[in-house]
């Protein structure tokens, strides 16, 4: 008698009683499915097996998995089938009380596998002529244009350190040094703080320089003239630079015969696209889809 009140005192007990008194109100308000004796029986085969164990894995490397699943010995072989019918048996549980219903995460993992399938298939599009290719490239000119690229490299000053006279004081006295000393393009590294990310920028887009440094470094290394003599300093996201700017590549749109490989990929993608777009469609032109004051075509 004194072990049930101890029990009863336990908050652990009252968690499993609630949580039993839970189980059977929702029981009754959502009865379950009725399952017929086929949907209770589950086969245990290697086919279900291997399936399982790449599902698991997330990956689907058939050779691997038979491989592994053919090392197993008899205990392992017995765990993972315990595995399985567990998962297995909570699955269709999960469905008979109608917990996969009205739940979005579901829904969307469904819509997933869809989009997965209408992906994955073997869309081989007709490949485009030269006339096509030209005509694509023509009015897709812009797509294709090259960025301008800056080849710099720079001596840092970190505004989280102490310097005599300050920061812009350190710079000068740097910059000094740098030009009387002609220092070149590799001899940046002996001079200045430890910079986080690398010192030499060879024929680099401005996104990534401005992803490191920051929009008003970018911004004002934009606005230097290229030359042999270091400038600066201007500012980053870290501190001050002095920069050695040797070279700006201007922005270009290449010739049609440069890119003509990236031109046919891009066609090939988009008319891949488009009849995957044309397969959801015919999915969805299956069903009688009814509107209710919401228009059936987009608004231009």
């Amino acid at each position: 008698m004194s072990l049930i009140r101890s029990l009863l005192k336990e908050p652990l007990t009252h968690f499993v009683l609630l949580g039993g008194l839970l189980f059977a109100a929702y029981a009754v308000l959502n009865p379950r499915d009725t399952l017929d004796a086929d949907s209770r029986v589950i086969t245990v085969d290697r086919e279900a097996l291997l399936t399982f164990l790449q599902y698991r894995n997330a990956a689907f490397e058939p050779e691997y998995f038979e491989a592994q699943f053919d090392a197993m010995t008899d205990a392992q072989l017995a765990e993972l089938a315990r595995n399985y019918v567990r998962e297995e048996a909570m699955e269709r549980e999960a469905r008979a009380l109608g917990l996969d219903q009205e739940d979005y995460v579901i829904r969307r993992r469904l819509v997933q596998k869809i989009e997965y399938l209408v992906a994955g298939a073997d869309l081989e599009p007709e490949p485009p002529t030269e006339e096509e290719l030209r005509a694509y490239y023509d009015e897709h000119r812009a797509d294709f244009l090259q960025d301008a690229e800056y080849t710099f490299t720079h001596v840092f000053i970190d505004a989280e350190k102490d310097h005599a006279g300050g920061m812009e004081a350190e710079a000068r006295r740097l910059l000094g040094q740098l030009r009387a000393r002609d220092a070149g393009f590799n001899d940046a590294p002996g001079y200045g703080d430890r910079f986080p990310y690398q010192r030499n920028f060879v024929r680099q887009h401005m996104r990534p320089v401005a992803n490191i440094f920051g929009l008003q470094f970018a911004a004002s290394l934009a606005n230097l003239q290229p030359g042999e003599t270091w400038q600066g300093p201007i500012a980053s996201n870290f501190g001050l630079h002095l920069v050695l700017f040797t070279d700006r590549t201007a922005a270009r749109t290449p010739a049609f015969e440069e890119v003509r490989q990236q031109v046919r990929e891009a066609v090939l993608e988009e008319r891949r696209v488009r009849t995957r777009e044309t397969l959801l469609d015919d999915l969805v032109d299956q069903y009688d889809v009814r509107y209710v004051d919401i228009p059936a075509e987009p608004v231009d």
